[in-house]
């Protein structure tokens, strides 16, 4: 469960191995869209893979929102390997208005 801290922000402490999921899964979404061509919205995907790379634990509930949506997409077609620490790390992302 992410624990709520001030300002709406949250703390998510994923492990090496969800951390590496959710990267791979930020990634792909990117990649997605770039290739779609959907570049409407930016790559929000990009703040919260820029948090994820430095280590950062506190997001805000649009990268959470991110982050999430992500992992969903990405654990349809995941690899074996990325199933186990993808769950773990989209649970963490649950929480009250999330």
């Amino acid at each position: 469960m992410a624990k709520p801290v001030e300002g709406g922000w949250r703390t998510l402490a994923f492990s090496r191995e969800e951390a590496w999921v959710v990267h791979a899964a930020l990634l792909d979404r990117v990649q997605t869209a770039v290739e779609a061509g959907d570049s409407s919205e930016g790559y929000p995907e990009l703040d919260a893979l820029t948090a994820i790379e430095d280590g950062r634990e506190r997001f805000d509930p649009d990268e959470i929102a991110v982050i999430r949506g992500a992992l969903e997409a990405y654990l349809r077609r995941a690899p074996p390997r990325d199933l186990a620490p993808g769950r773990a790390a989209l649970r963490r992302t649950d929480a009250p208005g999330v």
